[in-house]
């Protein structure tokens, strides 16, 4: 019996990842269960829009979000959409570290120097989800994506 050819019917477009919440919930869903050291990272463009999760197993040293933020930034200077990263951290038995404030910093900096913005970098322990940014008292960056409606011209770096 012939193989019946599936029907030509484009899949829904994911829903644009706007604030925290939105963002968490897909961590939080692609995390390994249970939970064990991984960094998970996604880009999206200045609306919000993405598609692709990238999951980097035993992550185990802290420094491990720098290295996965900075190649993702560099795979993402010849995507034109590609404008916001998101960073989640795996520590099952752990929290914010000393020195999580410095890698905030420096992750930003490392997708900066690339075209991208890093939104939010969240750690996810057994414990709950922190975001080191809180610790700097730096305010969130969601609003820095745009509804497409508000923002026609807008360039690939968001501002």
């Amino acid at each position: 019996m012939p193989v019946p050819e599936p029907p030509n019917v484009a899949l829904p477009r994911p829903a644009p990842v706007r604030c925290a919440t939105d963002a968490l919930r897909i961590m939080l869903l692609s995390s390994s269960q249970p939970l064990q050291p991984e960094t998970l990272a996604f880009m999206l463009d200045q609306h919000g829009n993405g598609g692709v999760i990238t999951i980097v197993s035993g992550t185990v040293d802290a420094n491990s979000v720098l290295a996965v933020a900075e190649c993702l930034a560099r795979a993402a200077e010849g995507v034109p959409q590609a404008a916001a990263l998101v960073l989640a951290s795996v520590r099952p038995q752990g929290r914010v570290l000393p020195g999580d404030i410095d890698r905030w910093l420096e992750a930003s900096a490392l997708a900066a120097a690339h075209g991208i913005e890093l939104i939010e970098w969240f750690v996810i322990s057994a414990g709950g989800v922190q975001c080191p940014r809180d610790l700097l008292g730096e305010p969130e960056r969601w609003s820095r994506l745009t509804d497409p409606s508000v923002s026609r011209g807008r360039s690939r770096r968001l501002q």
